[in-house]
């Protein structure tokens, strides 16, 4: 009698396993198709993924909006004014870049603390402080789904007083 209970509860699991397996799949296909179907262009056009590279669309520089931050000096506290414009060949994601403005200033901000009047009157700081930009913005949009939307990062207006 307990090897029957036992062989009746082996197949009972295998079952179990057998209908959840043809779940998973039928779950993974719907899934699929469901994806597929909301990013496809309308009237048959071409599959469209979010902010996928366009080909041949030339750069679209965007404005943001104007910072000013202060820097300590040797004397007294000074202030930059500067203007970035993002490059990017991914119109549609212009809005949504534009409301991570909060997350931009924060690592400006955070940039721009550990800095000096006197390191930024150095020479070649345009083109050194330009790549730090680029690369702090690149980190603070990397959990987003706008950082692949995002080509470059270029200083437009640079001033310190």
């Amino acid at each position: 009698m307990t090897q029957q209970k036992t062989h009746r509860n082996l197949v009972l699991i295998i079952i179990i396993m057998l209908i959840t397996s043809i779940l998973v799949a039928a779950a993974s296909v719907g899934g699929t198709l469901w994806y597929v179907k909301s990013y496809h262009g309308e009237g048959g056009g071409n599959l469209r993924l979010p902010f996928s590279q366009p080909q041949n669309i030339d750069p679209i520089f965007h404005p943001l909006e104007k910072l000013v931050l202060s820097v300590k000096g040797e004397r007294q506290t000074h202030f930059i004014m500067m203007e970035l414009a993002l490059e990017t060949r991914r119109p549609e994601a212009i809005e949504g870049i534009d409301n991570y403005m909060p997350v931009v200033r924060n690592s400006l901000l955070k940039l721009f603390s550990n800095k000096t009047y006197e390191q930024l009157q150095n020479d070649r700081t345009i083109d050194e402080l330009q790549d730090e930009v680029k690369s702090t913005l690149l980190e603070a949009f990397d959990k987003t789904r706008y950082a692949h939307a995002i080509d470059n990062v270029l200083l437009t207006k640079y001033v310190i007083q």
